[in-house]
């Protein structure tokens, strides 16, 4: 009888102890404090209720518990500014406050690319442009959070804010505030360069005009076009070694974020250069072959370019992110679980070929954490 008694506290026991295993990330998620951080997020590219333009940050905000001021966690589909898709292909623009919030302590761009009519109204698979409906940083954004950053609010801005249709003028005084200069040209890894299949049936059209070739690529390769739309084609084995486009932080990065391997990028870039102020604190490098090396030499275009630039002035500070860093499709909808970014970070490749997850977990995410972290401290001195 004892000797039941017994086996059957063992056995509860460990049931319990599996419960309290389970239950444990969700529990330690809320035990830790919330902290207060009015972060104003601006997104004009937001064509359908995925949000995966600013989705990354804010999952990225909650999971880390900062909350606005207010005590509230922040909403993918309510908290930012720009355009809002609505039921039945309507929409409204929140435009940013005039002025921007006293307490706000962080300006967020996450993309200034626009929506256009393809997109909003119906699917668009071969990324045929069509006219824009809004988009675009305008004159009048660009005055508030100018004057806003002037006054001592750091500013993160991210890709795709200097492309078309932003004016040269705004794009002028974005560099002041960034201290880098956009040289004109975007690029992307795609996994299939076969048309049809994902490069944007407006850079084919551009390639057959511009070289009066059709195009017959097919397989793995990089697609790089400027603002006047000449377009140069790097393919897999023949212009690209085996990496691809990898990320590596400067010295200085590596110190500031303590990472240290390079990770493989595979989505939208900005090549850019950076000011005499700027603090350089990573890098994107083409992994090319010599064949490769001279069809970017011929346009005056490096294989080694500006990832993350730093900021640092007596009132302010800022970050330009030269890449499509928080766009990603496969953000969960829970993030009450302490632990899930180390997990995501054991079981996701940093040569993952699968979109851009490798890199949101092993950079983005710990990146954009210590960003918070140093803006919060900022904002509390």
């Amino acid at each position: 009888m004892v000797i039941e008694i017994k086996r059957q506290f063992v056995m509860i026991a460990i049931v319990l102890i599996m419960i309290i295993a389970v239950l444990s990330p969700f529990i330690l998620w809320q035990l830790k404090d919330d902290r207060v951080l009015d972060v104003v997020v601006l997104d004009n590219t937001v064509p359908n209720d995925t949000y995966r333009e600013h989705h990354g940050l804010l999952w990225t905000m909650n999971y880390l518990k900062y909350v606005d001021s207010e005590g509230e966690n922040y909403d993918s589909d309510a908290d930012y500014y720009g355009f809002f898709p609505l039921p039945d292909h309507q929409y409204e623009i929140r435009e940013l406050p005039d002025p921007i919030g006293e307490d706000t302590d962080l300006i967020y761009i996450a993309d200034a690319y626009g929506v256009y009519t393809k997109e909003f109204y119906g699917e668009n698979p071969l990324g045929e442009r069509s006219e824009i409906i809004y988009g675009g940083m305008y004159s009048d954004e660009m005055t508030k959070v100018e004057e806003k950053v002037r006054g001592g609010t750091p500013l993160v801005v991210e890709f795709n804010t200097f492309g078309s249709p932003t004016a040269y003028g705004v794009k002028e005084r974005l560099y002041g505030l960034l201290e880098v200069e956009w040289t004109g040209w975007i690029g992307r890894y795609f996994f299939e360069l076969s048309e049809g299949v994902e490069v944007p049936i407006w850079a084919v059209y551009n390639y057959e005009a511009q070289y009066g070739v059709e195009w017959e690529f097919s397989g793995p390769g990089f697609v790089v076009v400027d603002e006047m739309d000449h377009v140069i084609v790097l393919e897999q084995d023949i212009d690209i070694m085996e990496d691809g486009c990898m990320f590596e932080f400067t010295e200085q990065g590596k110190d500031m974020f303590g990472i240290n391997d390079g990770v493989r990028y595979n989505y939208w870039f900005n090549i850019v250069t950076t000011r005499a102020n700027a603090q350089l604190l990573a890098t994107f490098q083409l992994d090319l072959t010599e064949s490769g090396i001279a069809k970017l030499e011929a346009w005056g275009i490096p294989f080694e370019f500006p990832a993350v630039v730093k900021n640092e002035t007596p009132t302010y500070f800022s970050y330009y992110l030269s890449g499509d860093f928080v766009d990603i499709e496969t953000i969960p909808g829970f993030y009450k679980i302490w632990g899930y970014d180390t997990i995501k970070r054991q079981i996701t490749s940093k040569n993952d070929q699968n979109e851009n997850d490798g890199f949101f977990w092993h950079i983005y995410f710990p990146m954009v954490k210590h960003i918070l972290g140093e803006v919060y401290e900022f904002s509390n001195t």
